[in-house]
């Protein structure tokens, strides 16, 4: 039971590692009209920013390439409930240790894409950082129906009436 335990806490453990906010995949210009309008950035701050993500994906896809299969045997692990908690502990150390250095590679790349910024846009971002750290305290108190979801938020985690009888009040 401890041993089962012990895999199940090391899976979320690398499955929560990696991160928020690092799974940009296909970003279009329909995708980031909001920031570009908040933060006002110019076409040219635009390219420059999907540049530096395109080459920031380029320099950690070997890294990744190296985690993926380790991520898979972990699921495989679970999934087949014969988790053994020892080989689960190296799997779940060694993709820690490849995402340690993606580290450096990805703070790096986020000071490139800052310098890309003028003094009021980094002013706002910092805003705009804190408001996401509320997200998590923002999607509990919309679950409980304390706080209207934001605009087009309503289908994303459940929110809005999608699920609910038609007859249910309003």
């Amino acid at each position: 039971m401890k041993s089962r335990f012990l895999a199940i806490a090391l899976i979320a453990t690398a499955a929560f590692a990696q991160g928020p906010g690092r799974r940009m995949h296909g970003m279009s210009a329909g995708k980031i009209t909001e920031v570009q309008s908040y933060l006002n950035l110019t076409d040219a701050q635009i390219a420059s920013l999907k540049q530096l993500r395109e080459s920031e994906r380029a320099a950690l896809k070997p890294i990744f390439q190296q985690i993926w299969p380790l991520r898979q045997s972990l699921r495989s692990q679970e999934q087949s409930g014969t988790t053994d908690s020892a080989a689960v502990s190296k799997l779940v150390q060694s993709i820690q240790a490849l995402e340690q250095q993606a580290a450096p590679i990805r703070a790096s790349f986020q000071q490139q894409s800052l310098a890309v910024l003028t003094a009021d846009q980094k002013t706002k971002l910092t805003a705009l950082q804190n408001a996401a750290s509320l997200m998590p305290a923002i999607h509990e108190a919309t679950m409980l129906n304390l706080v209207t979801p934001p605009k087009g938020m309503e289908r994303r985690g459940g929110f809005g009436r999608e699920g609910m009888p038609p007859d249910a009040p309003q």
